[in-house]
């Protein structure tokens, strides 16, 4: 990045406070999450057909939430029809078009629809569609036996895609030999093995599946055959499945994973040492330097500079999709070069941002930043600590971070959200952009955690909340069957829990819990945070 380019990100601006966001607004705004989300807000105002039209090229990222506003807006029948389509309820779409049906109505849709009804739409759609009339027939029978006829592919995907309560109601048998043996060849049966073992209610089915050849399946299903294998108490067909899962996994955080189950269940410290080798800072591997007693390698929590100011400003997304287009679009002789390239635009404001710009999994460096801790140093540490682990998860500290889903600034939070959040604690003329500011961002986590914290005990469990929300993690994780007593306890549950975003988050933020609190002076262990998701009369020395 020549200086003359850097210098051009000082003048980066684009006036995000503007109540009323026109056509002209977008024109010199990189395609991205950021220019989506303002495209979202923008179709929201009271605009004209062919102003909604002009930005269907611009986005980043179609999602349904955006279609289905442009479909509000813009004078075009394909979207207008597609909406209508995919927004029909299953009852709606008898003596509807086969195109309308074949595009509307999904398997979980069609098990809501009467067996006489739904064979009957079928029939209708046969001749231009068949592979999907096939698998409302099968849908309509209700019956295992007619879904174990069935060639593998329609199988697997019908299984797949009927929903949780129709799978439990119809499908709960345990699956023929003979068809298990044709399910095991076809990639695609790795699918079917996680809805499988993830839900508890398909017990048949899991006692079907405990031993077969899964070297065709993905890393995730030989994990979780494992983890089936454990719940069923044959520990040693698990190693089994753990082993061809470590073959398998191409990341270290998986291979962390199937390492540390294989020191569970073996007690052999061989793995222990494994995982402190992995390139990857997790609970897993965090486990192993703790019992090991060795400190974990490379931690890095700050960036030196000099300077105070950013050269470019960091409350602008657009900024920081520009400054990335740049630094990406160079080529540099080595990490060395690219390195001090992106230290030209360092400063106590911007260390995220270099951190991000020169981070390289193979280098072994784990950035534990505190940017802006000036805004968070009057709470207690262990709220610190929390804060920080799940900026580092959310954003990495990029105070404009925009995500797919448009959550919003370094604590990524949803729209409603924050809207919420202001109008409940008095903050006055509140816009979206103001959680682009670190303080206001540092302050709604403070907030809202406080909220979380008024029902959830546990850092981990305050993570699936700030994830998934409270109602998801009270029903659907502390009012189920995890995190109770039991053998490999609370570890199985950690691997089990619904929801596999919240699942892979709340153990990511765990980790980054662990380490700041141990920054900031808070005498605590991954053992320690572990034991106490146990019920107190359970709970024991590892």
């Amino acid at each position: 990045m020549s200086q003359r380019a850097i210098l051009f990100l000082l003048f980066l601006s684009i006036g995000l406070s503007a109540e009323t966001i026109t056509l002209d607004f977008f024109k010199d705004k990189p395609r991205s999450f950021a220019k989506d989300f303002y495209i979202s807000q923008f179709l929201d105002q009271d605009i004209k057909p062919k102003e909604a039209e002009a930005l269907i090229g611009d986005v980043y990222n179609m999602n349904y939430r955006l279609f289905y506003k442009f479909a509000d807006k813009v004078d075009n029948f394909s979207f207008t029809r597609t909406k209508y389509c995919l927004k029909l309820k299953a009852e709606q779409f008898k003596g509807k078009s086969n195109d309308c049906v074949a595009m509307g109505l999904s398997p979980y849709k069609a098990t809501k629809l009467p067996p006489q009804t739904l064979s009957q739409i079928a029939d209708d759609i046969k001749q231009n569609y068949p592979k999907i009339s096939e698998r409302y027939k099968i849908i309509a029978t209700r019956s295992f036996e007619t879904l174990m006829n069935a060639k593998e592919e329609v199988l697997i995907s019908t299984f797949t895609e009927v929903g949780g309560k129709f799978r439990q109601t119809y499908y709960n048998h345990p699956l023929p030999a003979s068809k298990l043996n044709d399910l095991s060849k076809q990639k695609s049966f790795s699918r079917m093995v996680v809805k499988i073992i993830r839900d508890p209610k398909l017990n048949n089915l899991q006692q079907s599946i405990l031993k077969i050849d899964a070297s065709n399946l993905s890393a995730e299903a030989n994990f979780l055959l494992a983890m089936n294998a454990i719940k069923l108490q044959k520990e040693d067909i698990a190693i089994w499945y753990l082993k061809l899962s470590e073959k398998k996994s191409k990341k270290a955080f998986d291979k962390s994973k199937t390492q540390f189950w294989q020191y569970l269940l073996t007690q052999d410290k061989k793995h222990l040492s494994k995982l402190t080798e992995s390139k990857d800072i997790n609970i897993y591997s965090l486990f192993a330097y703790e019992t090991l007693g060795i400190a974990p390698k490379g931690i890095i929590t700050t960036i030196e500079s000099n300077n105070t100011k950013a050269p470019f400003d960091i409350t602008d997304p657009f900024a920081w999709v520009k400054v990335q287009k740049i630094f990406k679009s160079q080529k540099y002789s080595s990490y060395d070069v690219k390195k001090a390239v992106a230290m030209k635009l360092n400063s106590k404001e911007s260390e995220a941002h270099v951190a991000r710009l020169i981070y390289n999994f193979q280098k072994e460096e784990h950035y534990f930043l505190k940017p802006h801790f000036q805004y968070i140093k009057h709470l207690k540490p262990e709220r610190i600590a929390l804060i920080l682990a799940i900026a580092r998860q959310e954003s990495r500290f990029i105070p404009a971070s925009v995500s797919y889903s448009y959550a919003l600034g370094m604590m990524q939070f949803m729209p409603y959200v924050a809207k919420d959040i202001a109008e409940k604690n008095g903050f006055k003329d509140f816009k979206y952009e103001d959680m682009f500011d670190p303080k206001t961002a540092y302050k709604f986590a403070d907030i809202h955690l406080n909220y979380l914290e008024n029902s959830l005990y546990h850092p981990l469990f305050i993570a699936y909340a700030y994830n998934g929300g409270i109602g998801f993690t009270k029903r659907n994780i502390l009012q189920k069957e995890y995190f109770k007593a039991g053998k490999y306890e609370p570890f199985l549950s950690l691997e089990m829990v619904p929801n596999g975003q919240a699942r892979h988050y709340g153990k990511k933020v765990l980790a980054n819990y662990l380490i700041y609190a141990q920054l900031l002076g808070v005498d605590t262990s991954i053992k320690t945070l572990l034991n106490t998701l146990k019920p107190p009369h359970h709970m024991h020395r590892f």
